[in-house]
């Protein structure tokens, strides 16, 4: 029961920080151009890149559904 509880916070957390930082590298890529972009990338992102950032942030998302999907499985089985 307790880590089903702190898997499914887990899983919350990462889609929510996965969307977070493809906002965010979406934001950088839009607002900033030229050598300003990856300036603020490398300072807002830590990412050489808002691309490289996006790429994280939907890595992170997959990764936290997939956590998710796992807990449901679990979810299931225990009743």
């Amino acid at each position: 029961m307790f880590f089903i509880r702190v898997g499914t916070f887990v899983a919350w957390a990462m889609v929510i920080f996965g969307l977070f930082r493809v906002a965010a590298g979406m934001f950088v890529a839009l607002v900033f151009e030229g050598d300003s972009m990856f300036a603020a990338s490398r300072r807002y992102l830590a990412a050489a890149n808002s691309g490289e950032a996006i790429n994280e942030g939907i890595m992170t998302f997959l990764a936290g559904i997939a956590l998710g999907v796992l807990v449901e499985i679990a979810k299931g089985r225990r009743s």
